[in-house]
């Protein structure tokens, strides 16, 4: 294999353990324990905006849990359900038994639907069913009312006693906010969000996700001829703190050199990967574009990309004690 190519698949296999993704994971797997050992049902929800890492979490946590066979029986105690969009009342259920795998033959109502979906886990022995994408509930199109869905992800929970992990986009909270039963079954919201650039420690842990996939490409043959810091703060431009963004970014870039042999990785290269992909762009502050790779790039620049994450993702910006993040 070139090297090239395997530095891409390296990467795209490359799970970083990072501090915002370790808040989430430790606890999240603890509640998972819990469901499978017999507890009581819970309720919980992440939210977070799109590439900040959601889906490699539910990666995370369906992989230490798998499907296995007990007596010959098929056991998935942790199960991940897309919610498909549009979405209607006979695709919740029909979407969690696609999931298991069970084929949906000829016309079938709501009512039967949800009774064969509730014997198919209760077979499968399934404790915990992750719903990747719920906020596709509370979209513009959506043909379940935000209150209906919201009932029957209670009465889901309640029937079988089973954990639910709900991940979504910021406006997933709607569907707690409009049901005061569902809200007040759940737990606290958890937000997974982008680094903040004015918290040092934020700051540091972002570079450390920057060094670790550099480090992937020196390894390969390809270093970046970037100083370190200097490719912290273009990263930071391009992603707005977002690591599921800075890992496009770096696909999207070892992709750029596959059919080539091992050679140093220029500013020029960055940048034609950058514009390669959707990225966090103000109009006032463009990676690899603004600022050159011997350019400090300063304070404000990195705060505005921030603010853009947040704001696109009617996240609120929170007011700091003047605590102010830098790499020294």
């Amino acid at each position: 294999m070139m090297p090239a190519k395997k530095l891409r698949i390296d990467i795209e296999r490359c799970e970083l353990q990072h501090p915002q993704f370790l808040k989430q994971l430790l606890p999240l797997k603890q509640r998972i324990e819990d469901a499978i050992d017999g507890a009581a049902s819970r309720i919980e929800r992440v939210i977070g905006p799109s590439r900040v890492g959601k889906s490699m979490l539910i990666n995370s946590l369906s992989r230490d849990y798998p499907e296995t066979k007990v007596n010959g029986r098929r056991q998935v105690p942790v199960l991940v359900v897309p919610v498909p969009t549009p979405v209607s009342p006979l695709l919740l259920p029909s979407s969690v038994l696609t999931a298991l795998g069970i084929p949906i033959q000829g016309n079938i109502t709501s009512g039967v639907m949800g009774k064969r979906m509730q014997e198919q886990l209760k077979l499968a022995g399934t404790r915990v069913v992750i719903f990747e994408e719920a906020s596709h509930l509370v979209e513009v199109g959506a043909r379940v009312p935000s209150r209906s869905a919201g009932d029957w992800f209670k009465w889901l929970a309640d029937s079988q006693n089973l954990t639910l992990l709900l991940f979504g986009v910021p406006r997933l909270e709607r569907l707690f906010d409009i049901n005061e039963q569902l809200r007040m079954r759940a737990s606290a919201a958890r937000r997974f969000l982008p680094y903040d650039s004015r918290i040092q420690e934020g700051m540091q842990a972002f570079h450390t996700c920057v060094a670790t996939y550099a480090n992937l490409f020196s390894a390969a043959g390809f270093p970046i001829a970037l100083p370190p810091l200097a490719l912290t703060y273009q990263c930071y431009l391009l992603t707005g703190g977002l690591v599921g963004l800075l890992s496009r970014f770096m696909q999207e870039l070892a992709g750029q050199l596959v059919g080539e042999m091992p050679r140093s990785v220029g500013f020029e290269d960055c940048r034609a990967a950058a514009v390669a992909i959707e990225s966090v762009d103000s109009g006032q502050f463009s990676a690899f574009e603004s600022f050159d790779c011997t350019e400090k790039i300063p304070a404000v620049a990195l705060h505005d990309a921030y603010v853009q994450v947040m704001n696109m993702n009617e996240l609120k910006v929170p007011i700091l004690d003047s605590r102010e993040g830098a790499l020294q």
